[in-house]
């Protein structure tokens, strides 16, 4: 009885470390929720104020104990993979669950910083990628503070994103390029409109700065000197002004 007695005592203190070792409150991204006592209506809109809509543009939650160490939430029952999701309509991701997303630097049922962030598409994969590049075309909700879920509960009920806020992306200055050609040492790069002056820049380095090419133009193409021996690429900029 004895022996018994203390092996339950060491299985039921291992289960508690394990679940303090991987404590952490769970929250359901939508930003259209209408299931919980606070209905939850923050679209996210283009520069413009368009409401998001299909594969060009992705979200994701983010977020931490403290509101200056913002990381992106996982999935909790998949290795800790990230969850960005789609819009499937006009300003609101995809409402499919895909999972519980962890904070996981707060514990079950606690209170956490979070963070709605979205971006183009076409210009990265991730948020950080967009936000690298530095062309716009990526944006933040407002800091919210909310009580997550307790993913330990027999039946376990994610927090909802109550105070999140509507919010739009930066404008975007990168331009869609629709035609490069050369013609002996010329060459010829085509834009398409949609910004009221463009700057051509150049690099012979993908990683390195990138330089002006002459002053910024009004028109939807140029023509530039280039040599055969060496390797050059091109970028326009587009100048909301």
């Amino acid at each position: 009885m004895k022996a018994t007695s203390t092996i339950c005592r060491v299985t039921l203190a291992a289960l508690l470390s394990y679940a303090t070792a991987f404590a952490q409150s769970h929250f359901l991204f939508r930003n259209r929720d209408s299931g919980g006592p606070i209905p939850v209506d923050a679209p996210v809109l283009d520069a413009q104020g368009v409401p998001l809509a299909g594969a060009n543009y992705l979200a994701e939650l983010w977020g931490a104990a403290t509101p200056d160490s913002l990381t992106p939430l996982v999935l909790l029952d998949q290795g800790g993979q990230r969850l960005i999701k789609p819009f499937a309509s006009r300003g609101y991701v995809d409402p499919i669950d895909g999972g519980f997303l962890a904070v996981t630097s707060v514990p079950p049922s606690g209170w956490a910083w979070l963070q709605m962030r979205a971006w183009d598409a076409r210009l990265g994969a991730t948020y950080e990628e967009v936000v690298a590049r530095g062309l716009g075309g990526n944006g933040e909700s407002p800091l919210f503070y909310a009580q997550g879920g307790n993913p330990f509960d027999q039946f376990p009920e994610p927090g909802r994103l109550i105070g999140l806020q509507s919010f739009s992306l930066r404008p975007e200055t990168a331009v869609l390029i629709g035609c490069i050609s050369q013609v002996g040492g010329q060459v010829v790069i085509e834009w398409n409109p949609g910004f009221a002056r463009y700057q051509l820049q150049q690099t012979t380095a993908l990683g390195q700065p990138w330089q002006d090419v002459g002053a910024p133009t009004t028109a939807l193409s140029v023509t530039n000197s280039v040599t055969a021996s060496s390797t050059v690429f091109y970028r326009v900029i587009g100048l909301l002004e």
